[in-house]
């Protein structure tokens, strides 16, 4: 603290971080796993243990290291790849910062501001070295390399204060692919610790001052099963070694080379921002939000802060506020700890600091959340008018004339208008920030549309509320047994048995075989639920499985009859051959054709444009859903990595079977579909079955795709087939693609074989908009954000996937629209149900 007298104990640091180095790994068998760095804490040092916060990975482990506070979880839905805000790290305070890391590392710190002086990093990707598992062979040459320059070496001599960052991937890379406890694990480990010391020495040459600080720790731990992302402490708990300049020595058994865990300080990760800083005398970074005695000035400036934002605004004396620390009572803190300091009573104002650390710390984490009920109460209450708009464009669609709305250009809109108008500004002089103030006003904006959603004429009160209730058993259905007790195959079993159950009072083949199917799913969905290895239990290698479904692709349409040109069955054999040697070049030679790029990038433009191209041929409905079917199937085997081709096509094939037994089963259609375009409440009633129908098989879907398990996490080899390397956007893109094909092959069958369906695709559309919206509501208040990286991702992508599914779904229905455009559609068979219900012919109309 040089603005108090006080020099820096060192005037550089270098930090050595062994990602996904464990503690107990470090402290292993008294340091004889780690006989160099033991060597080194012999003569001098401390070993602690730094604890990570859940969920423990990567970026969330760097950012708590260097910034000194945990990310908010919300980045688990990119992968902890992003970060939406800039934040202050211990390298742009230091402004002069070097490292060498991997590149997702670098790009972590190496965009924020600086103020003129960047962060200078060398980075790699371990797909570019020559060999595998020598990431930290490229770090440890690169820095002699570096340092063996004359130039380099003066220019760093002069840097003060400085920080060095020298990264180490082998660990982490090697725990997954190894495992922890693996003897060739053990051999990496000698590597890496040896290769550390080498590096101190180097270092302690070019300098020679006593004046460098060293400090070794690790983003996160790692499970005995190479896993890291829960709250264990295996995975929690990582190794602390410092030494060198400013590090004290502890006391030491004589008689044990290396401390053991019970005998071991612990601190929390996001105290080695401030503790760094101490070390070469910077200020802590301004996100700082650990308590450290030198931090102290940092929390109390971030507490002034927010208390003068609030004790200047309009209501502060009527709202709630923190009562056990004002500006007042901070300022005069202020005057003790300096007159302390003046006084060179310096231990007795370092230790008053501890106790007020903890009431900042408390002050700022109350004020971070002081508008939490609000906006929880602006939600729903956002939410509930949405529904109330929705189910009044619901109700004038589920009628036969359709009445006029009243507009925006009406009293009512425009006192709301105003109310709105007045509320921001009272939330300006609030000193509310703005992205908040948006989401408090957001329900008066909601009203203002609901208002104008309004008929000229009427009440449409009781109507909008009673169809409401609809929506609540469907919806209510899938939170329970997809998102809570996560038994799909119980709801999918319900409702298919229920559907159509009339059939069964008159068996034919065609039941048997829609029976079989089902059953067949069911157990699938049921099996994915109930054990840890899936379906996957039956011992066959998953390329044997891929193949099996690219046959099926083919040989399906072949059994059930489906006529098309000559060129369809080519082009789609050929790319399924061609996507055969792919898979077989990929998993057996590791490699693959440039050939098979070619030809599955060509398929995925040709499995879309064949459509619009082939359609003066296919005028009628079956035979363009044919086509649209063999496409999208042959495109999702592309995709899959195991069973999702094979599973994907099951599913398709009974939902088709299912719906022609249903229509068989149907006493009289005519007269049903008659009554149902005169009766509001059963048209409403049917555009809810089919919107459950669709987001049924959407999540039906999503289980048995292969890789998720209500989640989007999913294979890093799932676009194998499109591209070489593994990137994130362009697998997920693809994914997100694989997801969606079942749907749009279910949609197109509705839209093709269904009048009401096509007839009514708008107000379907809303009944999926507001079960959706329900479960999203559901997981509003339910949404985990701490604890285990597993649990937040996969509570994130459940609320995530309710809101995703709509865009999703609304795409498909688009493409239904286009793709089956000027098609004709035949009618099913009729009974006549008041005579011996005969058949008669069928009949052709035009959609």
């Amino acid at each position: 603290m040089k603005e108090l007298g006080l020099e820096p104990p060192a005037d550089r640091l270098v930090v050595f971080l062994t990602d996904g180095l464990r503690a107990a790994t470090f402290l292993a068998n008294n340091g004889n796993d780690v006989p160099d760095l033991r060597d080194i804490y012999l003569k001098q040092g401390r070993i602690g243990i730094s604890r990570a916060c859940a969920p423990t990975m990567t970026r969330p482990g760097h950012i708590a290291i260097f910034g000194g506070f945990n990310e908010d979880p919300t980045a688990a839905l990119v992968n902890f790849r992003y970060y939406p805000s800039n934040f202050d790290t211990v390298f742009n305070r230091s402004r002069h910062a070097i490292g060498w890391a991997h590149r997702y590392v670098a790009g972590y710190f190496k965009d924020l501001p600086h103020g003129g002086a960047p962060m200078r990093f060398d980075s790699f990707m371990e797909s570019e070295l020559p060999e595998k598992l020598t990431c930290d062979k490229w770090t440890f040459e690169k820095v002699q390399k570096f340092f063996k320059n004359g130039e380099n070496v003066r220019e760093w001599r002069n840097y003060k204060p400085a920080v060095i960052l020298v990264y180490l991937a082998d660990m982490d890379i090697a725990a997954h692919r190894l495992m922890p406890l693996s003897k060739k694990f053990h051999e990496k480990l000698q590597y890496t610790q040896h290769g550390i010391r080498m590096t101190y020495e180097l270092f302690e040459r070019i300098f020679n001052d006593s004046r460098t600080a060293y400090l070794m720790t690790s983003d996160h731990g790692m499970s005995d099963h190479g896993m890291h992302g829960s709250g264990t402490d295996h995975q929690t708990e990582t190794p602390l070694f410092m030494w060198g300049a400013g590090v004290s020595r502890e006391q030491r058994d004589s008689e044990v080379n290396f401390p053991s865990k019970p005998n071991i300080s612990v601190v929390e990760q996001t105290q080695l921002a401030s503790l760094m800083s101490a070390l070469i005398g910077l200020p802590p970074p301004m996100n700082n939000m650990a308590i450290m005695p030198l931090g102290y000035l940092n929390l109390a400036a971030q507490a002034k802060i927010l208390l003068k934002r609030y004790e200047s605004a309009l209501f502060y004396e009527w709202l709630p506020k923190f009562e056990k620390l004002n500006l007042k009572q901070i300022d005069q803190f202020s005057g003790n700890f300096n007159s302390l300091v003046e006084g060179g009573n310096f231990k007795k104002a370092m230790k008053i600091t501890e106790g007020y650390g903890k009431l900042l710390q408390n002050c700022l984490a109350y004020y971070h959340e002081y508008y939490q009920l609000p906006l929880m109460v602006a939600t729903t209450g956002s939410y509930l008018v949405w529904f109330y708009c929705l189910l009044l464009q619901l109700t004038r669609l589920s009628k036969k004339a359709k009445e006029q709305t009243k507009g925006y250009m009406t009293f009512s809109t425009l006192v709301l208008t105003m109310i709105g108008i007045l509320l921001f500004t009272l939330l300006e002089l609030q000193n509310v920030p703005k992205i908040t103030a948006c989401y408090l006003v957001l329900p008066v904006g909601m009203l203002i549309m609901a208002q104008a959603e309004r008929p000229a004429k009427g009440c449409w009160t009781l109507t909008p509320i009673l169809n409401f209730g609809f929506s609540l058993l469907p919806a209510g259905l899938l939170i329970l047994l997809f998102i809570v007790y996560q038994r799909t195959s119980v709801l999918y079993a319900i409702f298919v048995l229920l559907k159509n159950r009339r059939a069964f009072l008159r068996p034919s083949i065609k039941l048997f075989v829609w029976l079989g199917l089902a059953l067949a799913l069911i157990g699938q969905l049921f099996v994915l639920e109930s054990f840890k290895n899936g379906i996957h239990v039956i011992p066959l290698k998953n390329s044997h499985v891929l193949y099996i479904g690219m046959a099926m692709a083919i040989v399906r349409p072949l059994i059930l009859g489906h006529r098309h040109d000559p060129r369809v069955w080519a082009i789609n054999f050929i790319t399924l051959l061609v996507g055969a040697c792919g898979v077989y070049l990929y998993t057996e030679k590791e490699t693959m054709s440039p050939y098979v790029y070619a030809t599955t990038w060509s398929f995925l433009v040709y499995a879309f444009l064949s459509v619009p191209y082939f359609s003066k041929s296919t005028t009628e409905a079956k035979r363009r859903l044919e086509l649209i079917t063999i496409n999208m199937i042959t495109l999702i085997t592309l995709l899959s990595n195991s069973w999702g081709s094979l599973n994907s096509q099951l599913l398709i094939t009974e939902f088709v079977f299912g719906h022609e037994v249903y229509e068989k089963s149907r006493r009289s259609k005519e007269d049903e579909d008659l009554v149902k375009e005169h009766d509001p409440f059963l048209n409403v009633k049917e555009f809810y079955r089919y919107g459950f129908m669709i987001l049924l098989y959407f999540y039906v879907s999503f289980w048995l795709a292969g890789h998720w398990l209500t989640s989007f996490l999913f294979k890093s080899t799932a676009a194998r087939l499109f591209y070489p390397h593994f990137s994130l956007y362009l697998a997920g893109s693809l994914i997100l693609l694989k997801i969606a094909l079942p749907s749009l092959i279910v949609i197109c069958s509705l839209y093709g074989m269904v009048p009401f369906f096509r007839k009514n695709t708008r107000a379907i559309l809303i009944c999926v908009l507001i079960i959706s919206n329900i479960m999203g509501l559901y997981k509003y208040y339910f949404i985990i954000h701490r604890g285990s990286w597993y649990f937040i991702r996969k509570s994130l992508d459940q609320i995530l996937l309710t809101h995703v599914v709509i865009f999703m779904l609304m795409g498909c229905i688009g493409l239904a629209k286009i793709f089956l455009a000027d098609t004709t559609m035949e009618k099913p068979k009729r009974k006549n149900v008041k005579s011996s219900r005969r058949a008669s012919a069928p009949e052709e109309t035009e959609a």
